[in-house]
């Protein structure tokens, strides 16, 4: 009975130490974005990994949101990113490792947030993932600034037409 009693408390002590080391221990990059658009909108990535990500652009062009991974490792891991759908959003077009398209990520919607796994090999650099929507190239006082001129045009016109 008592070797009964005393496995029980070991289990007890060492159960959340179990629990904890399954857990994904996230890291933050923030500031993704602030060079897309007016600067002004920006988002914090949440990673887990052996390497750490160390800068982080946005290309509105390519619709795409690169990373650049450093750290040592001698095996082959897995990146896991929460990315905010403000940030990108998808259907996601495609997944380079170092500029070559990877096919073997998944992909699970949270609410606010997707999360991309991405496995990783150890000469890894960088990551970009290519969606069909990033950051909005233009802020809302470009949006303002629109609207006031089109309401601006209108009123003009409609008080001093225009003669051909």
């Amino acid at each position: 009975m008592l070797k009964i009693a005393i496995v029980v408390a070991v289990v007890i002590l060492l159960a959340p130490m179990i629990s904890s080391s399954f857990a994904e221990d996230y890291k933050t990059f923030s500031g993704v974005g602030k060079d897309a658009g007016n600067g002004m909108t920006t988002y914090d990535v949440q990673y887990s990994s052996v390497k750490n990500i160390v800068d982080s652009s946005v290309s509105t062009k390519d619709k795409s949101v690169n990373f650049v991974l450093v750290g040592k490792t001698d095996t082959n891991s897995t990146l896991i990113l929460k990315l905010p759908t403000g940030l990108i959003s998808g259907p996601f077009i495609g997944v380079f490792e170092d500029g070559k398209i990877i096919t073997d990520y998944t992909i699970t919607n949270e609410t606010g947030d997707t999360i991309i796994s991405i496995p990783i090999t150890p000469v890894s650099e960088n990551i970009s993932i290519v969606g069909t929507t990033v950051v909005p190239e233009f802020g809302p006082i470009a949006g303002i600034v629109l609207v006031l001129s089109i309401v601006a045009i209108v009123t003009i016109t409609r008080f001093r037409p225009i003669n051909l």
